[in-house]
């Protein structure tokens, strides 16, 4: 799986203090998934801070994602 973060996605992951590798992580093992079309997807994950969800497009291919923004709720 291959992962690439857009600049607003960068820049909220550092505004927000959250890790890549947690943005990351909730995409490869989700608690929960809820699909958009155009091969959007919400993937969220309880952490110790919350849930972080990470708003991604998932390729053709399926195998690289485009993480867009990512939050805790």
């Amino acid at each position: 799986m291959k992962f690439r973060f857009t600049n607003h996605a960068k820049s909220q992951l550092l505004d927000r203090d959250i890790a890549l590798s947690r943005a990351i992580e909730t995409i490869r093992k989700p608690d929960s998934v809820e699909p958009a079309p155009g091969n959007v997807l919400a993937c969220r994950k309880l952490f110790e801070n919350g849930i972080l969800e990470v708003i991604c497009v998932r390729s053709r291919s399926k195998n690289e994602y485009l993480i867009i923004t990512a939050y805790y709720r």
